[in-house]
């Protein structure tokens, strides 16, 4: 069964349906259980990437990772040894470097916790002589930005992507990146207007990214229609948008 999917489909988008419809012509008695078995099996082996629901690339492709600068190591090793039971989700935009061509000047590392613990969270960090602020302190942090890496605190949003989560830190994949990128301009500012376009451009072409996951997450965020319109300038989407 691999070695027609391979066949028909080697670095290609497409559906389940797509995929059932050659591997059946040659396996009239498989079931769609089997397929559906089959195409988890090379994702786990890196054969293939799921881009949707539903929809494939059978190919590699890179899964991103957020490289973590010192700063945010130490601000979670922190609040692991002090608040124990907190879980955070992190973005540290230091990874978006090798998206841009211009490389910024600072970058910021934005912590989402429980809206109960952002005080908390803000005074135990500054006590180590961190930069932390709560997202309505924002024009105090951009008296620092040209010389430091400050620290964001931010209640938890209500929706997000799926994230592995190691420890008690879950970290921001590509899909939430992208989005936020979008939803909170007032934060990202030196990743906007042309930067932002090669973000999503490089983004898309160099990892694999489900698309369901970003529309989703921008639509429970109220800025679907603007993500679209970022994604509708890389290949890469274009591609793969009339099969989601």
């Amino acid at each position: 069964m691999e070695d027609i999917i391979i066949a028909e489909w080697s670095g290609k988008y497409c559906t389940i349906d797509d995929i059932s419809s050659s591997v059946m012509m040659s396996y009239s008695g498989i079931s769609r259980k089997t397929i559906i078995w089959k195409i988890n099996q090379l994702i786990k082996e890196d054969k293939a990437v799921r881009v949707g629901r539903g929809v494939y690339l059978i190919a590699y492709k890179k899964r991103f990772t957020q490289s973590i600068s010192a700063t945010a190591e130490k601000a979670c090793n922190l609040l692991s040894n002090n608040l124990k039971y907190l879980e955070i989700t992190l973005t540290d935009t230091s990874s978006l470097g090798e998206l841009m061509v211009l490389q910024p000047f600072s970058s910021v590392i934005n912590i989402e916790v429980k809206k109960t613990a952002v005080n908390a969270v803000v005074s135990t960090l500054r006590k180590e002589n961190l930069l932390a602020y709560r997202k309505n302190d924002f024009p105090r942090i951009e008296r620092y930005v040209d010389s430091n890496q400050p620290i964001l605190i931010r209640p938890e949003l209500s929706v997000n992507p799926t994230m592995p989560k190691k420890n008690n830190v879950r970290l921001a994949p590509i899909e939430k990146i992208l989005v936020d990128l979008v939803c909170d301009a007032d934060i990202y500012g030196q990743y906007q207007d042309s930067e932002l376009g090669n973000i999503y451009n490089n983004a898309t072409e160099l990892y694999a990214v489900n698309y369901s996951q970003i529309l989703k997450y921008a639509a429970a965020r109220g800025k679907k229609d603007d993500v679209i319109k970022n994604l509708q300038e890389t290949s890469e989407y274009q591609k793969v948008r009339p099969l989601l």
